[in-house]
């Protein structure tokens, strides 16, 4: 049996779904620790403790596990890296943008990381891609621009900071081509040894300037632990996105992921009491439209192979 075939798993749209609800609704914290830290902590030392942490995490589970992530080196460590690189830029640059902007804003925003993946799947992974994906990806793209719209007018936000707005791009750009690489790895190798190479890589890059950066500001231990819960609860949620991007293409999942923002709406009104608007919850109901023409059965595909 091929190395390919081990970790692949079939096409399941629908399971590919939910398990990517499941990363999002995990990320969700995450992606707003920044605004949640409230400046106790640079945006730096903040991905810092994701990985650190995520690293200790799946180190713990491959020793448990028996996992030989060490004893062998990975054909594919150069992707890794490279992965490593784009989760490290597209994370700091999440963290900066929800920090400086309304969280809803700074979501939508990086959405359209959904239609870079497309467009990039096509080019680089060859993936088919159909007019139902476009059409997914455009209602999910306007119901984001109404609720981030929405977002603005609620709160009152007349002007957006630039540096946010540049900084949710690049990380839009950074997870786009993050999730072509976790699509191509995914079916390669498994799940433990892929988080651990990540998390590995990422935290050795950050240790030594972060580390100064600790020292030189003066940052306590304790404030440090408080964010602790980063790390194993990043884990869980690349747990589920592999999972996901074994049963489904990139193309496929990139406009499921427009439902990051409808987690950010439930989280800021959870965390901080807002409430969405009528605008609001109609551009939830284009996202969830664009998800289900992805996993509802065609209608019109048995007409064809009729005629």
């Amino acid at each position: 049996m091929s190395q390919n075939s081990v970790y692949h798993r079939p096409d399941n749209t629908l399971l590919a779904l939910l398990l990517a609800l499941a990363g999002m609704a995990a990320f969700t914290p995450i992606f707003a620790a920044g605004k949640l830290s409230g400046g106790l902590l640079p945006v730096a030392v903040l991905v810092w403790l994701r990985f650190i942490g995520g690293a200790a995490t799946i180190v713990s589970v491959a020793a448990v596990k028996r996992v030989p992530v060490f004893t062998r080196v990975s054909p594919l460590w150069k992707l890794h890296l490279m992965r490593a690189f784009c989760g490290v830029g597209g994370l700091a640059c999440s963290i900066y943008a929800a920090s400086v902007l309304p969280l809803a804003d700074a979501t939508a925003i990086g959405l359209t990381k959904g239609i870079i993946a497309i467009v990039l799947a096509g080019l680089v992974l060859k993936e088919v891609i159909t007019g139902r994906h476009w059409v997914a990806g455009v209602l999910c793209a306007a119901g984001a621009y109404l609720v981030v719209r929405s977002a603005e007018s609620a709160a009152g936000y007349d002007e957006l900071a630039l540096a946010g707005v540049m900084s949710a791009l690049m990380g839009a750009v950074f997870m786009a081509c993050e999730a072509l690489i976790m699509r191509y790895i995914a079916q390669r190798e498994d799940t433990v040894t892929i988080l651990a190479y990540v998390n590995v890589f990422a935290a050795v890059l950050l240790s030594g300037p972060v580390l100064w950066l600790i020292v030189k500001e003066g940052i306590s231990w304790s404030d440090l632990l408080i964010f602790a819960w980063m790390g194993p609860l990043a884990i869980v949620g690349q747990s589920m996105n592999i999972s996901a991007y074994r049963r489904a293409g990139a193309a496929t999942l990139a406009p499921v992921y427009y439902g990051t923002v409808v987690m950010s709406a439930a989280f800021g009104f959870a965390v901080w009491g807002e409430i969405p608007t009528r605008v609001a919850v109609f551009g939830a109901v284009l996202i969830v439209a664009g998800g289900a023409i992805l996993t509802l059965p065609n209608p019109f595909r048995k007409f064809r192979q009729a005629s």
